[in-house]
């Protein structure tokens, strides 16, 4: 029966494909346009965005979006690789399963955590670097926070997947042995 398990481990990786490129996708397009067409109307709606000031700035849609979509891509990707993982559908070298959901949310946290904090720390230079009520434009705004949505979108969904290898393996191989 050899070339039943050969079988079933082309399945699994075939799975893996197909489970990486379609989530790709359904991250990658609504994520992207959805986050450049909403702060373009918003930001049309008055002659001009600033960083920090006036009712509609770029801090109101970029901080919230630093925060929340990293922190539901990869709390998203690590739920579905834990079903797909459960059910035996895809599998890794090594039989690393995810166990519980304090793991996914920790990883989704610090995502989340972790990117608003440089969003945050690079807004503020900006704000320091540029004149006082400096204009960025209502088009470039909105297309870089399309761009910044889909830069999340794929960085994020492959985040996810590697940190889950990593920090698997470390817990269940912590003196840094290898199964043989």
């Amino acid at each position: 029966m050899p070339d039943q398990a050969e079988y079933n481990e082309e399945a699994k990786v075939s799975n893996w494909r197909k489970f990486v490129r379609k989530n790709l996708l359904i991250h990658l397009v609504p994520n992207t346009v959805l986050n450049t067409v909403v702060p373009y109307f918003a930001f049309k709606a008055q002659n001009s965005v600033y960083l920090f000031s006036g009712e509609q700035n770029l801090a109101r849609f970029l901080l919230p979006m630093s925060l929340l979509l990293p922190f539901m891509i990869t709390l998203d990707i690590l739920k579905k690789i834990k079903e797909l993982q459960h059910t035996g559908a895809i599998n890794y070298n090594e039989d690393i399963k995810i166990t519980g959901y304090p793991f996914i949310l920790k990883k989704a946290g610090l995502n989340g955590l972790y990117s608003i904090m440089i969003v945050f720390a690079l807004m503020l230079a900006l704000h320091f670097s540029f004149p006082k009520n400096h204009d960025f434009g209502i088009t470039p705004s909105a297309i870089c926070a399309g761009l910044l949505a889909g830069l999340y979108s794929i960085t994020f969904f492959y985040l996810a997947i590697r940190r889950f290898k990593n920090d698997a393996y470390k817990i269940n191989y912590p003196s840094g042995s290898h199964r043989e």
